[in-house]
């Protein structure tokens, strides 16, 4: 209330002087004073209605002063009137992105970002990239944090494995883990952290043998080998490995890989003795079966 009634004041003073309003705002303007330099800037675009130049000041002091929907809805009336002031829209909504995101608004980056993108689509946003990524990571939308997600990785030659256990962990509860092991691979290669590359292994090797046991009841027994063999590459979780190499063995029986199966099986009873486990009992069961056939 105090800025808006100062600009007032100074407005009113300013008309008293008869001097023109246009050169009244860039004055203010010269004196950082955005708020006096927007009341003068908003009179002069009344008095001028056509005047494009006034318009660009107007929607530029808007967001210099913060107002974003103001800002952004005078940017859409000029650019609709005058295309060419599209580069000194793009660097204000920029400028704003990134003043934004150094307060820790990511809601505030995204949508000045989003204004900047909808003018310039293959714009390079660069450091704002893993701000938006967790943004929309935040506010559900997958997609949108995909794309700046791998943007901000692709622009990181080290130190990104944070982000690739963050992509993973988005993609993972998408309900898409399978797609989310690569990343999940490359974060345990890079990251420091024995802790959190566990943590990594357990999920990746929880994804393995739910989604092996998925494909074996579909019928592909092939595709539920290569992902049992995740589980077992992974080392992880321990308890799911005696389980894992029942299951294998289970598919390569089925696929008449006999030399193979009995090799799964037999590390059945390696990780568990005979008859201590219910997947000891089936495996040792299995071998005595396949002894038994010609």
């Amino acid at each position: 209330m105090r800025r808006a009634a100062l600009a007032v004041l100074l407005l009113g003073a300013a008309c008293q002087s008869g001097e023109d309003a246009l050169l009244r705002g860039d004055r203010y303007w010269a004196d950082s004073n955005y708020t006096a330099a927007l009341a003068e800037y908003r009179l002069a675009a009344r008095q001028n209605r056509n005047d494009s130049d006034i318009a660009a000041r107007v929607a530029h002091a808007y967001l210099m002063t913060g107002q974003f929907e103001r800002g952004r809805r005078a940017y859409e009336d000029l650019l609709k009137q005058t295309p060419a002031y599209t580069d000194q829209a793009v660097f204000d909504f920029i400028r704003l992105a990134r003043t934004s995101m150094a307060r820790g608004d990511r809601f505030g980056t995204a949508r000045a970002a989003e204004a900047a993108l909808a003018l310039r689509p293959g714009l390079d946003l660069d450091e704002m990239s893993i701000a938006l990524a967790r943004h929309y990571a935040a506010v559900g939308d997958v997609d949108r944090a995909l794309e700046f997600y791998n943007r901000a990785i692709g622009r990181r030659a080290t130190g990104g494995s944070t982000l690739l256990f963050e992509l993973a962990s988005l993609i993972e509860q998408n309900g898409k883990c399978v797609d989310a092991l690569p990343y999940f691979r490359a974060f345990t290669e890079q990251t420091s952290s024995r802790d959190s590359a566990t943590e990594a292994r357990w999920r990746m090797g929880t994804c393995g043998l739910e989604r092996g046991r998925q494909a074996m009841a579909g019928g592909n027994a092939e595709r539920a080998i290569e992902l049992y063999d995740v589980t077992l590459e992974a080392g992880a979780p321990p308890h799911l490995l005696e389980q894992t190499w029942l299951e294998r063995g289970e598919a390569l029986l089925s696929l008449g890989r006999m030399e193979e199966a009995r090799a799964a099986f037999e590390r059945v009873l390696e990780l568990s003795p005979a008859g201590r486990t219910q997947y000891s009992r089936r495996a040792e069961q299995r071998l005595q079966e396949m002894m038994t056939v010609p």
